[in-house]
């Protein structure tokens, strides 16, 4: 199953909101589950982004429909990034070579 890392901050509004950081966790464990996915890791950070989730979806189409759901709330700005598998990297570089 593919694998992305999302990197994000919170809005102005996610900031005033910060004491809902429970429930937005929780939602995004749960929509993640509930489509099939596996969530990886899921960290508060500090410095560039506020945090880092990292999940496994079906499919990239899963991907782009989270980034907008949460999107759309107008608690948080996400960059999204699909991971390789190191042995799925080395076989297309096999390929090229």
């Amino acid at each position: 199953m593919p694998a992305y890392v999302v990197l994000g901050n919170f809005t102005d509004q996610g900031i005033r909101n910060i004491k809902n950081l429970r429930q937005l966790r929780d939602a995004a464990e749960g929509w993640t589950a509930s489509k099939g996915g596996r969530v990886i890791a899921n960290y508060t950070t500090f410095g560039q982004y506020d945090f880092v989730y990292v999940a496994e979806l079906p499919s990239d189409e899963l991907a782009l429909e989270a980034a907008l759901t949460f999107g759309s709330q107008g608690e948080v700005r996400t960059q999204v990034l699909k991971a390789f598998e190191e042995d799925k990297v080395i076989e297309i570089v096999e390929r090229v070579l």
